[in-house]
């Protein structure tokens, strides 16, 4: 299996490599430079000589001062020198058939230098030509050697230069080549990594995608997805346990709302017994229609406990959803005080998979407490958009949203009035059960918490707008059909 460890400790190891061959080059053209330097200092020294020779040569036969004969002879000893300590130099630079005409030459100069002196004047005048015909030779010899090492000399700087060139070029091309490696095998599976991590912050993931097979990339992904899961696990016991707190919530909440019902109904079959038969037959009707009223609100509180204890079965149906808002306002209409007005806006040709009676819940309590609230105009409007997780941050969000999140398009239903608003301190709470803000016997506080439960139920989530200034807005986010995303 892979590994991000091995990947990078080879990148390390193969950099290092590349940077020990570089030096490996660079050490042997200097070694390179330095010999063809060493054969130039051979050459320049054998030069040397043969001109301080030559130049004893002259002082020998012009000025006829045979003292310069030993100078000369230990000059021409100097350039055999030379010639012998760089041998191959020459080899290199003249050839093995040129370094055999200089020896042969400087050996026959040298021979003609010890008889000179033992010649009478004739013997000596052809020898000075002879000895000055050698010298002249040795002289053009030493310059074409000279010459010779020269261009061998730049050919090697230049080859030298070349190999150093090339060898950068090289060194470049290699780094190039491990830097993409790097950035393909270990850089983008990290920003994969963190992308998944923002993604899963937005609220647009619920797991960890694998960006790479590397084992500690697998290991991280793997340990933070049962992390994910396990706190999951652990929210849904919390929220397990605040139902269970709840419950004790809703038994007092249904003793408190059941007794004043109750209590008046007590009363007024009390009246009814003690009156009798005798009574005055107008408060007996008033006192049975009082019991019918309280009845039928008893009736109401247990059916919207029932709704909000119970979890029915959702019947999901694919409906349009503008027909789905219109025959929700049908049933409201004729519960709302004749001041109010409800407006449709836009909600585009969409289609939602939903349960129609529970949606119908959902817009009736949300119109209804808006009317009750003390608004006059309540609007209804959908559009399909991606997730906004500005909005959520914005508002208050109730709910999960990662399924929406998750999907390429939503769809959001806005329900929207101007009415007083909502105070920031109250919020947080409108959503609990039996929480509610109107006088004691005129509401249940079961309409927004069925609300949450209905779009919890659909996978959705709520974004909740209000100022204190007035104004509210609902906006519901249900995920849209996968078939119906283009």
């Amino acid at each position: 299996m892979s590994s991000l460890r091995n990947k990078i400790l080879s990148a390390y190891g193969y950099s290092k490599l590349v940077m020990l061959a570089f030096a490996i080059v660079v050490f042997a053209d200097l070694i390179y430079l330095y010999r063809q330097i060493e054969t130039g200092q051979a050459v320049t020294d054998f030069r040397e000589s043969i001109l301080e020779m030559r130049r004893d040569e002259k002082n020998l036969f012009l000025y006829r001062d045979y003292s310069s004969l030993d100078q000369l002879a230990v000059q021409a000893d100097a350039a055999r020198a030379a010639l012998a300590g760089g041998r191959d130099a020459f080899v290199r630079v003249g050839g093995a058939g040129g370094l055999q005409r200089i020896e042969t030459g400087l050996q026959r100069y040298r021979e003609e230098l010890e008889r000179y002196p033992f010649r009478n004047q004739a013997e000596q005048a052809v020898a000075r030509e002879v000895i000055r015909k050698l010298g002249h030779g040795l002289t053009e010899a030493s310059g074409a050697m000279s010459r010779g090492e020269r261009q061998l000399l730049a050919e090697a700087t230049r080859r030298a230069g070349l190999t150093l060139l090339l060898a950068f070029a090289g060194v470049v091309a290699l780094g190039l080549a491990g830097g993409l490696f790097l950035v393909q095998r270990v850089v983008r599976p990290l920003r994969g990594l963190q992308e998944g991590l923002l993604a899963i912050d937005e609220g647009r993931a619920r797991t960890l995608p694998l960006p790479s097979k590397d084992l500690e990339i697998q290991s991280f992904v793997a340990a933070f997805n049962a992390m994910l899961k396990h706190m999951r696990q652990q929210q849904d016991q919390a929220r397990r346990n605040e139902k269970a707190a709840a419950l004790g919530v809703l038994v007092s909440g249904v003793a408190h709302e059941l007794n004043n019902p109750l209590s008046n109904i007590s009363t007024s079959a009390q009246l009814l017994l003690e009156e009798g038969e005798t009574g005055d037959a107008e408060m007996k009707r008033v006192w049975l229609a009082q019991i019918d009223s309280e009845t039928e609100r008893a009736r109401r509180i247990v059916r919207r406990l029932l709704d909000s204890v119970r979890q029915p079965r959702l019947h999901r149906h694919r409906l349009p959803l503008a027909d789905l808002v219109q025959s929700s306002l049908a049933l409201v209409n004729r519960q709302l005080p004749p001041q109010v007005q409800v407006c449709v806006g836009a909600t585009a040709d969409l289609e939602i998979e939903v349960d129609r009676e529970r949606l119908h819940q959902v817009f009736i309590n949300l119109i209804k407490n808006a009317a009750d609230a003390g608004a006059r105009h309540v609007t209804v409007s959908a559009q399909l958009q991606a997730w906004d997780a500005d909005d959520a941050e914005n508002g208050l969000l109730v709910g999960d949203p990662a399924v929406v999140a998750e999907s390429a398009k939503a769809v959001r239903i806005a329900v929207e009035d101007d009415g007083p608003g909502i105070p920031p301190e109250l919020r947080e709470h409108i959503f609990d059960p039996f929480f509610t803000t109107r006088a004691s016997g005129e509401g249940t506080g079961l309409g927004l918490y069925l609300v949450e439960e209905i779009v919890s139920e659909h996978r959705g989530c709520i974004v909740l707008d209000s100022g204190a200034s007035g104004g509210t807005r609902f906006s519901i986010w249900l995920p849209f059909p996968k078939d119906h995303v283009s």
